[in-house]
C-alpha cells in the first residue's frame, strides 16, 4: 500500500489515520455522555483528505506499473505494432519514475519497456537499478540476460552494416561491376549478420542495396518498402527502390549456391523512426 508513496505522504496518511481514529474516539466519548456530535463531523473531511490523498497516488502509481509491464510484454510480442510503440512510449513517459526509486519491480518494468522499445542503453540503466535494490528478483536477472543478447545482435548487425557499406560503395548505383570474389564476401556477410528487433532508414537501405547486388531482387525489394512504411516520403528509399527497379545494381556469378543459399533467409526487422522517451 505505501509502494511508490513519497516520505511526507506516508506521514500524512499515518497522521490522517491517527486523528482519524482520535475523532472517532471523541464521536464515542460524546455519544456515551449524551453530548451534541454534529460539531465533530465537519472535522472528519481533514483526516479523510490526508489517508485518501496518498491513497489514490499508490493506486495511481501501482496501475501505472502495471500497465508498463503489461504493454511492455505485448510489445515484445508484436514489435510492428506501432500503436503499442506508442501506448508505451507514453506510459513511460508519464510514470512518475522518481516515486519508482525504491521499487526494484517498478524499475525492472521500465527496464523491459525500454527494452521492448529496442533501447537497450537505458534498458540497461533501469535494470541495474533493479538488481541493486534486489539482486534476486527473477525477472531482474533474466531481462538482464536478454538485454545483453540483444546488445551482442545490434554489435553485430552494425558491424555487418559497415563491412557491407564498404564492400558496396563502388558499385553503388550502377558505377561498377563487382566481382566474385566481391560477390561472395557480400553474401557471406548477409548470411551471417544477425538482426535486431529494430533498425534505422539508413541501415535497412544497406542491406538493400546489399541484396540486390548479390541479384536477389525480390529480398531486397522487401527491405525497401519496410523503410518506405516507416518513412513513406523519404528520397533515399524511392531513389534507392527505383535504382532497384531499374536493374542499376550490377551483379556476378548469379548462379552460385552461396548466392542461393540467402533464398531461405528472413529479414524481419521492423524499421522506425528514432522514438523520444523519457529518461
Amino acid at each position: 500500500m505505501l509502494q511508490g508513496l513519497y516520505l511526507y505522504e506516508i506521514i500524512l496518511m499515518i497522521t490522517g489515520g491517527i486523528l482519524f481514529l482520535a475523532l472517532v474516539f471523541a464521536l464515542i466519548w460524546n455519544v456515551i455522555k449524551g453530548k451534541n456530535i454534529v460539531s465533530l463531523l465537519p472535522f472528519f473531511f481533514l483526516p479523510i483528505v490526508m489517508i485518501g490523498w496518498p491513497a489514490i497516488k499508490s493506486v495511481s502509481y501501482d496501475n501505472g506499473k502495471i500497465d508498463i509491464e503489461k504493454t511492455a510484454t505485448e510489445l515484445i510480442q508484436n514489435p510492428a505494432d506501432t500503436a503499442l510503440q506508442k501506448k508505451l512510449e507514453k506510459s513511460v513517459a508519464t510514470f512518475d519514475t522518481t516515486r519508482a526509486a525504491n521499487d526494484p519491480v517498478a524499475l525492472n518494468n521500465i527496464s523491459q519497456a525500454y527494452y521492448a522499445l529496442g533501447k537497450y542503453d537505458d534498458a540497461s540503466i533501469y535494470n541495474q537499478k533493479a538488481l541493486s535494490l534486489n539482486a534476486a528478483l527473477p525477472q531482474a536477472i533474466n531481462l538482464k540476460a536478454g538485454i545483453e543478447k540483444q546488445v551482442a545482435v545490434k554489435n553485430n548487425y552494425e558491424q555487418s552494416i559497415r563491412q557491407l557499406d564498404n564492400s558496396i560503395a563502388a558499385a553503388d548505383s550502377g558505377k561498377a561491376t563487382l566481382t566474385p570474389a566481391a560477390t561472395q564476401k557480400i553474401v557471406g556477410i548477409l548470411k551471417t549478420m544477425k538482426q535486431p528487433v529494430y533498425t534505422d532508414e539508413k541501415s535497412s537501405l544497406v542491406v538493400a542495396k546489399a541484396l540486390a547486388l548479390v541479384n536477389k531482387k525480390e529480398q531486397s525489394m522487401q527491405v525497401v518498402n519496410k523503410a518506405l512504411e516507416a518513412n513513406p516520403k523519404s528520397q533515399e528509399s524511392l531513389q534507392v527502390k527505383k535504382n532497384i527497379e531499374t536493374g542499376k545494381y550490377k551483379t556476378a556469378a548469379t548462379d552460385s549456391a552461396q548466392i542461393k543459399s540467402l533464398d531461405s533467409k528472413k529479414f524481419n526487422f521492423v524499421i522506425k523512426k528514432s522514438a523520444t522517451v523519457k529518461q
